[in-house]
């Protein structure tokens, strides 16, 4: 039954994507791309001060990529850094096995990719956003653009 709501947010997060589209003057902007599968993501940052304050991404891919984007938009906008790189940290865990129950709670919605553990195959797909993310927010300001492929 839990299952069935999972892949109902998945899918609804799919069909229609929150966050979709691209910042003007983003203060990070992030593009990556998984060459085994094709799915990309470009992700655009606004920051105020040590928070969040806007994210946007475009992309095409699979529905577990897209989706993922779409939650993990929704998740941060509006968190501080620090919050949004420990949420970084358990997503990864969930989806590594490494953390599972009530600790997850802090995903929220994002806690409906979790059975994308038990399609290894499949991981790279949930994770490429958060890759992006994770780049953003450990960019320096000097740079502020990176395009860059996963490794294979």
């Amino acid at each position: 039954m839990l299952e069935d709501v999972y892949q109902e947010v998945i899918l609804d997060h799919y069909k229609c994507p929150r966050c979709q589209g691209v910042l003007i003057n983003p203060d990070r902007k992030v593009d990556l791309h998984n060459p085994l599968c094709g799915d990309q993501i470009s992700l655009t940052v606004k920051f105020s001060g040590e928070s969040i304050s806007q994210m946007a991404f475009t992309g095409h891919g699979c529905s577990i990529s897209q989706a993922a984007a779409s939650l993990m938009a929704e998740l941060l906008v509006g968190r501080p850094k620090e919050e949004a790189r420990r949420l970084s940290k358990l997503f990864r865990r969930m989806i590594k096995s490494e953390e599972s129950g009530d600790a997850l709670d802090d995903l929220g919605d994002a806690r409906a990719l979790e059975g994308v553990k038990r399609h290894s195959a499949r991981i790279k797909c949930a994770l490429l956003a958060w890759d992006c993310v994770d780049r953003a927010l450990d960019e320096s300001p000097e740079s502020s653009s990176m395009r860059e492929e996963l490794p294979k």
